[in-house]
């Protein structure tokens, strides 16, 4: 069941604060969520300071905490693109107002209407190319504390999540290093947000690694199509149907990858392949091939 929640911000300072600290890597905290569960969608509504409409998104709970919840926001980098835009488009009708007569209340009300009806961003994530990762060996160095008395050290910061976050961002990068190899789910949550790709592969070989990590990682923008390689090899992830299907629909996956896993898909989620119009050709091609078989073969049943 879907929880309709928002997230109003009063100044720019309160927004700047949640911007570093979250949004700018697609995550969100929410306070006085703490009834909420853990993998449970919610469509939220982001009130920008001095807005008359909000911008909807789409988020995933990834952690819980007493003080509230911290969520993961869907289709990250289009939100990211809306709210900056919308940021951009409110600061400057401030600005206008220092040195312009005031608008009158339905001239903002206008504005606001244009913006909530402006067509929504719906291209997928285009391939960046990846840069050659270097290979110096302090960069990867660990920590010589273990994973146990990292988590100690930052636990220390008490149980509110925006505590935690900030005391995960300022361990050193050994340290982060060595949290990202063994820590439990509840750092790598946090240490996938920075969007390091160092971390995430280490992240890739934590034993404590799980289908929601995984499926976390899969909406990072970050994310290196010899990552995405590496979770289709691996067996325990590749029986997952939805992990397999974002595999399938990546844009940095690479074609052969991508169809392989293609025929593994259920006929809604081929369907979904098929009807895009954001999706490589040859897979649109293959999926609807796959769905039209699929049909026939049960009418000849």
């Amino acid at each position: 069941m879907s929880h309709k929640l928002e997230r109003r911000f009063a100044d720019w300072n309160e927004y700047q604060q949640e911007f570093d600290a979250n949004l700018k890597n697609f995550g969100l905290f929410l306070p006085g969520a703490s009834q909420l569960q853990l993998r449970q969608k919610v469509d939220i509504e982001l009130w920008l300071p001095g807005a008359q409409l909000p911008l909807p998104a789409r988020a995933e709970v990834v952690a819980v905490f007493p003080s509230g919840a911290a969520l993961h926001l869907e289709n990250g980098p289009e939100i990211l693109k809306q709210v900056s835009a919308k940021e951009q488009q409110l600061r400057q009708a401030v600005a206008a107002k220092t040195v312009s007569p005031p608008a009158s209340p339905e001239a903002g009300k206008s504005l606001e209407a244009e913006l909530a009806s402006a067509p929504e961003i719906t291209e997928s994530l285009a391939p960046e190319p990846e840069p050659e990762e270097e290979a110096e060996e302090e960069t990867a160095e660990e920590s010589p504390e273990s994973a146990e008395e990292i988590e100690r050290k930052v636990s220390l910061s008490g149980a509110d999540y925006s505590n935690l976050y900030q005391a995960v961002r300022k361990l050193s990068r050994p340290e982060k290093i060595k949290l990202a190899k063994r820590g439990n789910r509840k750092y790598l949550t946090i240490l996938i947000q920075e969007g390091d790709r160092m971390l995430i592969r280490f992240v890739l070989q934590n034993p404590h690694l799980s289908a929601v990590e995984v499926l976390q990682l899969l909406k990072n923008p970050q994310l290196t199509t010899e990552n995405i390689n590496e979770l289709a090899r691996n067996p325990a992830f590749a029986q997952n149907e939805e992990i397999r299907y974002q595999i399938v629909i990546h844009p940095k996956t690479p074609l052969p990858t991508a169809m392989s896993l293609l025929v593994s898909l259920n006929p809604r989620q081929l369907g979904l392949i098929a009807k895009s119009k954001h999706m490589r050709h040859q897979l649109k091609a293959s999926a609807l091939k796959l769905v039209l078989k699929r049909q026939t073969d049960a009418f000849d049943l």
